[in-house]
């Protein structure tokens, strides 16, 4: 038979409309490379010297020569070390050496040879210096340039010294800016923000915008989709676009926002539609060897959504964090451990864990401190040896000192929740959580507090005052989780906190402006009215309300992701979709429980009980009840799902340290007889919730 062939003209539809590609090799950050940068400056200056008359081509002359100078610095530095400098980047270029300035090599470009020029006059001197002392300063790189005045600790020096910089930078910038050079004009937005100065800012920011700058492109569009609010489709997609023709251009930031913007507003349908072009993209560059694509795409399947159960992150996060760990990069060794814990077990391979997190070689003092948490809660497991589980504690001490407070908290809180009977659901005495050095910590004191309240146990009144002054202590201190706690708290009534919209709302909006996962889950609950006292908004916005549920979920948050099952169970699917949530809604709940979130099982307990005639929420709870017994074996129910399902998230909420848990638990339990007559009096339950 003779092969089929394609026409002409199909052939050519289907290459016009080929998946685009992106060369790895040709990729930069958020600038574009100095090189491509400083060239039309050059080809501006031959113009004119072309067109000058006598009297102006002296100078134009002399100018365009101190330009040629710095360029042709820029193509031997790249020539010679393979990398294209770039400012947002140390690199060569910018090589500082500890009591001066001192070439990099021969024929290295450096701010020794650079800074001359600009005191001559040149442009693109002036904003390579400008722009580089500034990333030096901003990003803190200053003691790793000097050294010795780092060692010695000569703060004051430093100070001076960061000071002079930040006015040498900005003295610079404005020489090359007001010569029209347009990648200063972002520059300059920057150092007028770190001086305060908000209409200087936004001047220069708006000549970036106006001169098409990348930069201030990139900002933009984050602006636009990162900010909490709902987006009109037309205008999400007008700016996916934007940020997909910078991406083309082989801008690897605007990329690297897109994936984040997929990986959040994954719920939104313009976001949803567009995601796979931008997964195809990724996926590309990571065959081609780009390790951060393989990082940003193991960061995109990293979430609780995409999990095949409660207990387990998607399998394709852990093999693109691994992917990327292959090729270098330390923040994806981490992450890929980090994904691995489920409560206090680890479910990877511990010995090659421990392996490969013992060996690698921290890039800075952060992940030094994070790598040491997770060696911490890696020697916690069973079959390690007794000699690394004593170096556990000290481990995780040492870490939490060193800044990172979340392993140690995240280590003992989910043994005590996951060791609740053996401890007689009372928290212990004595944990690593109580350690006198860490009592300046506000996450360990939020976490202390927290597990407190959780596990009461038979402690007395005292015993909880206690435990919220801790945690009202970290939230003065300025601990998001604790500030995201307490909000959840009043605005609810939960942990014996008293219910007080106002306060609550006031904290809500300060999770809001941080956006805290939690905040976005309860800003949703108040718009559809399921906070006791707060009205629902008329005609709220649902896809906005399913976004923002979306956004919490993304980011592993018990609350919003309940929420989120819920929502979808309230309203009419098909059959096999009800299977799918029934799956989804047992998952929930395993989480809720295992995480001990008092607050998304009185969730479920509340939203269960007040529609429990709802037949949308009856289907799918019938299939939770399957999907429970099938798991655990034990007896079906035949009726009154969902009235059987609220009774059990208040009897864990009670569990885990809220008051009213029992109380309600016994009003709907169906085989206690109450359910009818809370049928008939259903405002009850309503007060009371």
């Amino acid at each position: 038979m003779a092969k089929r062939t394609i026409s002409s003209k199909k052939r050519k539809k289907q290459t016009g409309t080929a998946t685009p590609k992106l060369d790895a090799s040709r990729l930069f950050l958020r600038q574009y490379p100095l090189e491509q940068l400083c060239e039309p400056w050059v080809r501006q200056l031959e113009d004119r010297l072309k067109n000058a008359g006598s009297a102006e081509a002296a100078t134009v002359s002399a100018e365009l020569a101190l330009e040629r100078q710095v360029l042709s610095g820029l193509q031997r530095t790249n020539a010679l070390t393979g990398k294209r400098g770039i400012v947002w980047k140390p690199g060569p270029v910018y090589k500082v050496e500890a009591g001066g300035r001192e070439p990099g090599g021969e024929g290295i470009c450096t701010l020794a040879q650079l800074e001359p020029l600009a005191s001559r006059g040149s442009v693109l001197a002036s904003y390579i210096t400008g722009a580089t002392f500034q990333k030096m300063v901003l990003a803190d790189e200053i003691p790793q340039f000097l050294p010795e005045m780092a060692e010695k600790r000569k703060q004051k020096d430093m100070d001076a010294l960061t000071k002079a910089m930040l006015q040498a930078a900005g003295d610079h910038l404005i020489r090359a800016a007001e010569r029209g050079f347009a990648p200063a004009y972002y520059e300059l937005a920057l150092w007028y923000r770190n001086r305060k100065d908000t209409p200087a800012a936004e001047q220069w920011f708006a000549r970036a915008l106006e001169a098409q700058e990348l930069p201030a492109l990139l900002e933009r569009e984050t602006m636009i989709l990162l900010e909490l609010r709902p987006l009109p489709a037309e205008e999400l997609q007008a700016s996916l676009e934007r940020l997909h023709e910078l991406a083309l251009k082989h801008c690897w930031g605007a990329l690297e926002m897109l994936a984040l913007v997929c990986e959040q507003r994954r719920e939104n349908e313009t976001v949803k539609a567009f995601t796979p072009g931008v997964l195809l993209l990724l996926q590309d560059l990571a065959r081609q060897g780009f390790a951060p694509a393989m990082l940003a795409l193991g960061s995109y399947y990293d979430t609780i959504l995409l999990a095949p159960d409660a207990g387990h992150r998607d399998k394709r996060a852990h093999h693109w964090y691994d992917r990327a760990a292959e090729h270098g990069l330390v923040e994806a060794l981490v992450s890929s451990v980090r994904a691995g814990f489920c409560g206090p077990v680890y479910t990877g391979a511990l010995p090659v864990a421990i392996t490969e997190l013992s060996l690698v070689t921290a890039p800075d003092e952060a992940t030094a401190a994070e790598i040491k948490g997770l060696l911490g809660r890696l020697y916690r497991q069973k079959n390690v040896s007794d000699a690394l589980s004593k170096q556990s504690g000290q481990l995780l001490i040492e870490a939490a000192l060193a800044g990172n407070p979340y392993a140690l908290c995240s280590a003992i809180r989910s043994e005590i929740v996951w060791a609740n009977a053996s401890v007689g659901k009372s928290y212990p005495a004595d944990t690593l959580l109580d350690d006198r050095r860490l009592n300046k910590v506000p996450h360990v004191l939020f976490t202390r507090g927290q597990t407190m309240l959780n596990y009461p146990g038979e402690h007395k009144a005292n015993f909880r005052q206690r435990a919220l002054k801790y945690i009202l202590t970290a939230a003065e201190q300025g601990s998001t989780e604790a500030i995201c706690w307490l909000a959840d708290a009043t605005l609810r009534g939960l942990y014996g906190v008293p219910q007080n919209p106002e306060k609550g709302l006031d904290a809500l909006q300060t999770g809001l402006a941080a956006r805290l996962p939690r905040a976005m889950a309860l800003d949703a609950l108040r718009q559809l009215g399921w906070i006791r006292g707060i009205p629902a908004e008329e005609h709220a916005d649902r896809a906005w309300i399913r976004e923002l549920l979306g956004m919490s979920a993304s980011a592993d948050d018990c609350l919003g992701y309940a929420a989120l099952v819920l929502l979808e169970a309230l309203e009419p699917v098909s059959p096999k979709r009800q299977k799918e949530l029934g799956a989804d809604l047992a998952r929930a709940f395993l989480w809720a429980h295992t995480q001990a979130d008092a607050s998304a099982l009185f969730l479920l307990g509340c939203v269960a009980s007040l529609h429990m005639e709802d037949p949308s929420l009856n289907a799918v709870c019938r299939h939770y009840n399957a999907e429970v017994c099938r798991k655990t074996g034990k007896e079906r129910y035949t009726s009154d799902f969902a009235a059987h399902m609220a009774a059990s998230a208040f009897h864990c909420a009670s569990l885990v340290g809220e008051p009213k848990g029992m109380m309600l638990t016994v009003l709907v339990e169906p085989t206690l007889g109450n359910l009818s007559a809370f049928r008939k009096e259903k405002g009850t339950l309503e007060q009371l919730m």
